[in-house]
């Protein structure tokens, strides 16, 4: 019963992340890479230095904010398996691993696939987040340097 509570509860929330994500920030990033690159922004022409330093800019900035985001997520899942496997009568915590991956990829996939490919940077934020994935599961000491403020409000890191 606990893994069918915490299936429902990842996979609601991975929808929710990943329709409003690929509703709402993909389109707007998209759409603000493509107005810099064709020269709508300011005087540029698309084609100058000033315009190519614009773009790598924020194409840096756009990398580390979404970056910073869907690792959330991933770190998320990562907290709510070990809160999970800590639980009595919890069972054997590879059957919340396995299902925690498969949501928390399956959401990055989803996101993932509504980006239209626009360069390096435009999906190595995707790529970033299914690694940490990885990397908070094996070494969730990890976790608090970046999302310190979510340990604490998930009751610490078990």
């Amino acid at each position: 019963m606990k893994a069918f509570s915490f299936t429902l509860s990842l996979i609601l929330w991975g929808y929710i992340i990943a329709v409003l994500y690929a509703r709402y920030v993909t389109p707007f990033v998209s759409g603000t890479r493509r107005s810099i690159a064709s020269g709508e922004f300011g005087d540029t022409t698309g084609d100058d230095l000033q315009s190519k330093l614009l773009r790598v800019a924020l194409d840096l900035v756009f990398f580390i904010a979404q970056a910073y985001f869907l690792m959330g997520w991933s770190a998320y899942a990562v907290l709510k398996i070990r809160i999970m496997t800590h639980l009595p009568d919890a069972g054997s915590p590879v059957i919340f691993y396995i299902i925690g991956m498969a949501i928390c990829m399956w959401t990055l996939g989803y996101i993932a696939l509504r980006e239209k490919y626009e360069g390096f940077l435009s999906i190595l934020h995707s790529v970033v987040a299914m690694g940490a994935f990885a990397t908070f599961a094996f070494k969730p000491q990890h976790i608090p340097v970046l999302y310190g403020w979510m340990v604490n409000i998930m009751g610490g890191l078990r």
